[in-house]
């Protein structure tokens, strides 16, 4: 028997077993359970759950068919628990990690804010993804990896991706299925379908699919999805992308544009944006939305930013529209684009946001402090390379910075790094960007002591 009194960053629940420590999926902090051991390392353990012995009452039926064996999709890991505890299990994660790094010097941890409704936590996932795979039984299947594998199970439901990208999702698999269109086998040396990606406007009534493939000199795919297309669930713009690199990247270097418009048009904290088919944007808008109101909040207006892994200029656009200057540092020259073209489109002076496109490290040894008298770091799950912090902590020396974190692991070390320059971090403000999940975005505003 394991009493469960924690959850590890990967949303698993942690118990001990005399002085090992056990990971047990789909588990709950105030339950006791009986489990099997799968595997062991040192004083770490990995356990499967045989029985809930004790049940939380934060306990609830899942929503989707395929949430927990046998197909234990990779994509939720705790659709067991009722939201309002994922919320507040989420801030008591963020608070562990950050008291483990920074001990007496840890910040406060505010609530966890929800960008959906509290009662209604689906079809938050405007960035919709399938993969395909072949199986000897069912032939064309169109899903997502089984945990901890690159199994693809076939998928019937997703609540919580948005319901008008499964729509045509589903429809592009029936299409494909009936003609006889194979997945891309692992080696890359037969089938065609990788993924197909749809994302959905939410401030706009506009949806845009991108079907990703080995090639593009099968038949029977153009006869797929002109049919699909053809169909009442058919995206406003649809593309072709060529992806037979054997990475782990969704798209691969060549998109070809099928029909309608080029870019999707969406609207975050009162600002339009243009992105293309294989460019990043934040999955859930709403929580996108609120992200980007907190750093406004946390940034006085009418100073420098330097705007650090700007993308397609989430922060940067709503803070130079609302006056400030603003400069954006980004390495990938397709997000650049996207956010120059947002630029023009929101009417904002050229002036006002300079993007560069070079690595953010190699950018930050050019740029004077008069720059960065106030900071936005929107780093990579990694966090942010020490010689970024030092160069931005240690040498520009911000009046304020705004660090936006997806991997409050990674937070919780940079925040000790940030400590030893000086800078002590307000109270934390994590938000709940993908419910049902153990990961959490963070707002971070770092202050001089």
């Amino acid at each position: 028997m394991v009493d469960i009194d924690a959850v590890d960053p990967a949303g698993d629940g942690i118990g001990r077993d005399g002085g090992t420590r056990v990971h047990v999926p789909y588990t709950i902090p105030g339950e006791r359970v009986r489990v099997r051991i799968t595997r062991q390392q040192g004083r770490e353990a990995w356990a499967a759950v045989e029985a809930i012995l004790d049940p939380s009452p934060h306990r609830v039926e899942p929503r989707c068919a395929h949430f927990g064996p046998p197909d234990v999709c990779g994509g939720c890991t705790w659709q067991h628990i009722a939201y309002a505890e994922q919320l507040r299990l989420k801030s008591r994660l963020v608070r562990d990690l950050a008291v483990a790094q920074l001990r007496r010097q840890a910040p406060d941890v505010l609530p966890t804010r929800a960008a959906v409704p509290i009662d209604d936590p689906w079809g938050y996932r405007q960035k919709v993804h399938f993969v395909f795979g072949n199986d000897r039984r069912r032939g064309l299947v169109m899903g997502h990896y089984s945990r901890g594998s690159r199994h693809v199970f076939d998928a019937h439901e997703c609540p919580v991706h948005d319901p008008r990208g499964n729509a045509f999702a589903f429809s592009l698999h029936e299409q494909c299925a009936a003609v006889g269109v194979a997945a891309a086998h692992r080696d890359l040396r037969s089938g065609t379908l990788r993924s197909v990606v749809l994302r959905v406007g939410v401030n706009t009534p506009e949806l845009m699919g991108t079907l990703v493939v080995t090639n593009a000199t099968d038949k029977r795919l153009r006869a797929a999805t002109r049919r699909a297309l053809e169909g009442p669930d058919a995206p406003h713009s649809f593309h072709l992308n060529l992806h037979a690199r054997p990475d782990p990247y969704i798209f691969g270097p060549e998109t070809r544009h099928v029909r309608g418009p080029q870019h999707l048009r969406e609207r975050v904290a009162d600002t339009s944006f243009l992105i293309s088919p294989t460019a990043f944007f934040q999955t859930n808008v709403q929580a996108a939305d609120l992200l980007v109101r907190l750093v406004l909040d946390a940034l006085p207006a009418g100073q420098p930013v330097l705007d650090l892994y700007a993308g397609v200029g989430l922060f940067a656009l709503p803070l130079a529209k609302r006056g400030d200057r603003i400069t954006a540092i980004e390495e990938n020259g397709a997000a650049v684009d996207d956010g120059r073209a947002a630029l023009r489109l929101n009417r904002i002076p050229a002036e006002r946001c300079r993007f560069v496109v070079r690595r953010v490290e190699a950018a930050l040894r050019a740029l004077p402090p008069r720059d960065a008298v106030h900071v936005v770091l929107d780093p990579p799950r990694d966090g942010c390379d020490p010689e970024v912090l030092a160069d931005v902590f240690g040498r520009l020396r911000p009046a304020r910075a705004a660090y936006v974190s997806c991997n409050p692991e990674a937070l919780a070390r940079d925040l000790a790094s940030i400590a030893r320059h000086g800078y002590r971090a307000q109270p934390l403000q994590p938000v709940d960007m993908f419910p049902h999940t153990a990961h959490v975005e963070t707002v971070a505003v770092l202050v001089p002591r």
